[in-house]
């Protein structure tokens, strides 16, 4: 798997974040190929805004970003996880882009009661949730299902007990 991280602003925050490790767990429990490409930005609140006003059309920054790339079309199985991409195994496939507004990110330890590290750790896993197919805006039980994975994914990476 190739991991591409870029920190433009919050290398505070990312100090101590195996942020190449979570990214190569949650895409190899999601059944993610090793050719499977992503990259991770931690970036600024107002960078975060203009792409969220962009291409979401709403107008406020958010605390994560997820762009999926190559995609594929929704043909995802129960579990979130893609059957047949019809990618060849050699063959790259670029899932995706990740963006984290880390101040935004550092603003929310205070109402989840968590360090800015095990926040940034919840989410990148967010946010490749989404880019494996994840979803929790159409539905409350979407949500709970999201959420359980999110912890699922925390606890089995050796970080239980976030959120």
């Amino acid at each position: 798997m190739n991991i591409a991280v870029e920190i433009e602003h919050g290398a505070d925050i990312a100090e101590g974040v195996d942020i190449e490790g979570i990214a190569r767990y949650v895409l190899a429990q999601e059944g993610q190929s090793e050719t499977t490409e992503v990259s991770i930005t931690l970036t600024t609140d107002e960078e975060v805004h203009r792409l969220n006003r962009e291409f979401r059309g709403i107008d406020r920054p958010t605390d994560v970003l997820s762009f999926e790339c190559d995609g594929f079309d929704d043909d995802f199985d129960e579990g979130g996880a893609y059957e047949d991409a019809g990618v060849p195994d050699d063959e790259p496939f670029l899932l995706g882009d990740i963006i984290i507004a880390s101040d935004v990110a550092r603003a929310q330890t205070e109402q989840f009661g968590t360090t800015p590290q095990q926040e940034l750790y919840v989410l990148l896993v967010h946010g490749l949730l989404h880019l494996c197919g994840w979803d929790h805006v159409h539905s409350d039980e979407e949500a709970e299902e999201m959420e359980a994975r999110e912890r699922e994914m925390l606890a089995g990476f050796g970080l239980p007990g976030i959120r």
